[in-house]
């Protein structure tokens, strides 16, 4: 907004007043030292000022900024959630609260409903990646203990959500205003349980008065079980449309998590000089999975979600490890993948083979 009013350009504007003036605007004259201090000050001013007009404005906004600009709206950001597995013991069964660790993370033994759950201490998306069976290492010995170990993921950790995925939904319920069970009132429901990162809402799915929630969470994956819990017992309680949840009576509401596409990658590989197959392995992996994540998060309401191959070419070409590709594949095939709207994209195995022809 105020990118013409730079140092020089006020130093340009003092200068012609100067000389309408008939003063002395020679470079090291005492006007022209004297203004120049000042346009200096001015010209921060008019830096701090656009600043300040970007942290108010909603495409802009950012941070604690963006959390106030928000609240006009009546829109709240999601909290980072903490990551939860089913227990499992051979054994004595340990008290609840105790404290165990895996991966250098550690977890705290709580009760959800009927089932034992180790829960992370600190929320966020760090300690989903406990594998189920791995152990679980109690901080103290617990007589006659025989084993602990990690069940299924029950509720996957995710980060504070995003400026953009908050911005993204915040401008969803702008334009299609939240109010009286509509659609839109469905997805906001949904997605203020902390953990989603998106919605997707089916009308009419199994008949009158029914309405399905297809849930995924905030870091692009299948909401798990005890997410998907969450938002049924917030929304319509045992989906019996009898009004005890925040869903209108009469409106028959399910939540279900969305259905998991594994995308396999396959292609070969030019590698950089002191590169292994392994490091590219890993570096394909960790940027797909982002690709595939703003896809699941990102994508517009109502428009195709499609894993692109040409998207994960461009991937693969600005790795660091990779000098070029060929045949690169998708499922098997060398076509885009078209992802329903009850689906959601998650990366499955990447296969990279070497190519040792040297490039001139």
């Amino acid at each position: 907004m105020f990118e013409d009013r730079t140092y020089d350009a006020l130093q340009a504007e003092a200068q012609a007043h100067g000389e309408e003036l008939g003063i002395d605007t020679r470079e090291g004259s005492i006007y022209m030292d004297a203004v120049s201090g000042i346009n200096l000050k001015l010209a921060k001013y008019y830096t701090d000022l656009d600043n300040v007009f970007d942290l108010v404005m909603l495409d802009t906004s950012t941070g604690e900024y963006q959390d106030r600009r928000m609240e006009d709206h009546a829109m709240t950001r999601n909290s980072a959630t903490q990551a939860e597995y089913l227990a499992l013991f051979e054994g004595a069964l340990p008290a609840i609260g105790e404290r165990f660790f895996c991966d250098g993370i550690y977890f705290r033994l709580a009760q959800n409903g009927n089932q034992l759950i180790f829960r992370a201490e600190e929320a966020g998306s760090a300690a989903n990646n406990i594998l189920p069976g791995s152990a679980a290492v109690p901080q103290k010995t617990i007589d006659k203990l025989a084993s602990a170990t990690f069940g299924a993921v029950v509720r996957s950790g995710s980060d504070d959500e995003s400026d953009e995925s908050f911005r993204q939904r915040t401008r969803e319920k702008l334009a299609g205003p939240a109010e009286n069970g509509n659609r839109q009132h469905y997805k906001t429901w949904c997605e203020q349980i902390d953990g989603i990162g998106r919605a997707r809402i089916i009308p009419l799915w199994d008949g009158p008065n029914t309405v399905k929630g297809v849930l995924i969470d905030a870091n692009g994956l299948p909401a798990g079980p005890g997410l998907v819990a969450e938002v049924q017992e917030y929304v319509d309680p045992g989906a019996t449309g009898l009004g005890e949840g925040i869903a209108n009576m009469g409106s028959m509401f399910t939540a279900a998590a969305a259905d998991a596409i594994s995308i396999d990658i396959e292609y070969t590989a030019v590698l950089v000089e002191g590169s292994t197959v392994e490091a590219v392995k890993e570096q394909t992996q960790t940027a797909v999975a982002e690709l595939l994540k703003s896809l699941a998060l990102d994508t517009p309401e109502g428009n195709s979600i499609v894993v692109r191959i040409a998207s994960v070419g461009a991937i693969i070409l600005g790795l660091s490890s990779v000098i070029d590709y060929s045949d690169l594949m998708l499922n098997g095939t060398a076509g885009n993948i078209l992802i329903q709207h009850t689906e959601v994209a998650v990366l499955g195995e990447v296969t990279v083979h070497v190519d040792f022809r040297i490039q001139l």
